[in-house]
């Protein structure tokens, strides 16, 4: 193994995910430091044996003498290795925090964060994707029967096409590719699909427009009212996030989608360069999973969906004033 390069193996090779910091710098290498303060936390769970030094494979069962004084014995039938001094921080067991590499994984992977409790071993909801809200779920699981198992809970709890994001490929076999097929389902392995950096961050190996191309939907089919909808809140949520000198997010998204206008004419009316318009519009595809151009096929709705949102906003301001001024009146009186 490349100590300087983080595989994703290590996180399959641990039942639960949860090990002693020995054990995870075993399995971690060098990676070891910028990934436990990325993805690791403590847990209030204290290890009762404890990995023999010496490599030899036993586990050595945790004496505790006193508050710091505790050993490792060796409890192998022929025992051969010597008792392990111990430190109270040698003992504790460190897991992997799902939510903390959920959400790393939305940011890379331009997934919206929608994180759900399934109550499976090693699998989780991170998030969605695109505007069609594909879910997008993360199993790790320490062997093939196990993935399986996972695979066909899903299915039949889904019932619908999902992305499932897992370690390796190594545990996915022909008959967990067929399972998922069946229902349009696709298993991505986050080794081939995002890079751990030096950073101590995750970033795609590629765009995720064309990762999920297969889940997004295409400019030939009609999108409903609430596809649109989900389209014009991502886009909202977008401008929200990334704070971009002019034009916003918003601001392209409804000259290009609503008002249907080349990039060249929005660069020309925003005054900036049309690679910045492209470098927006790449941010939409990639933040709702649909082509910015399929979208117009929708613009009626967006028309609506705008009027239905300064209406709701022009009530609640009415409903302030009534408010005020029924206030003002009982002053008065």
């Amino acid at each position: 193994m490349n100590k300087s390069t983080f595989h994703w193996a290590a996180l399959e090779s641990l039942r639960g995910t949860a090990a002693s910091a020995l054990i995870w710098r075993e399995r971690l290498g060098e990676t070891y430091n910028r990934f436990s303060a990325a993805f690791l936390q403590r847990t209030a769970t204290l290890a009762r044996s404890y990995p023999c030094p010496q490599g030899c494979g036993c586990a050595h069962e945790v004496i505790h003498h006193g508050p710091t004084d505790i050993i490792g014995i060796c409890r192998c039938e022929s025992w051969q290795c010597d008792d392990v001094v111990l430190k109270p921080d040698d003992l504790l067991i460190w897991e992997l925090s799902w939510s903390k590499l959920g959400r790393a994984l939305c940011r890379a992977l331009g997934l919206e964060n929608k994180p759900a409790q399934l109550h499976l071993s090693g699998t989780r909801q991170i998030g969605s994707w695109s505007a069609q809200a594909v879910p997008v779920l993360l199993t790790i699981q320490p062997n093939q029967v196990e993935f399986r198992a996972n695979a066909s809970a899903l299915i039949a709890r889904l019932r619908q096409p999902f992305i499932l994001l897992t370690p390796t490929s190594r545990h996915v076999d022909a008959c967990a590719r067929e399972l998922l097929g069946n229902v349009g389902a696709g298993v991505f392995p986050l080794e081939t699909c995002v890079r751990f950096t030096a950073q101590g961050m995750l970033e795609p190996t590629q765009a995720p427009g064309e990762l999920f191309s297969r889940f997004t939907a295409q400019p030939a089919q009609d999108l409903p009212e609430d596809v649109a909808r989900r389209a014009f809140a991502l886009a909202e949520q977008l401008d929200s996030e990334d704070r971009l000198k002019p034009p916003t997010v918003l601001t392209v998204f409804r000259l290009y989608c609503i008002e249907e206008l080349s990039a060249g004419q929005i660069a020309r009316r925003t005054q900036v360069s049309k690679a910045t318009i492209l470098r927006r519009l790449q941010m939409i595809h990639a933040k709702i999973g649909v082509e910015p151009r399929a979208l117009r096929r929708v613009s009626t709705h967006f028309d609506k969906i705008e009027a239905d949102l300064a209406d709701s906003r022009a009530e609640h301001i009415h409903r302030r004033r009534l408010i005020y001024d029924q206030e003002e009146g009982e002053e008065e009186g």
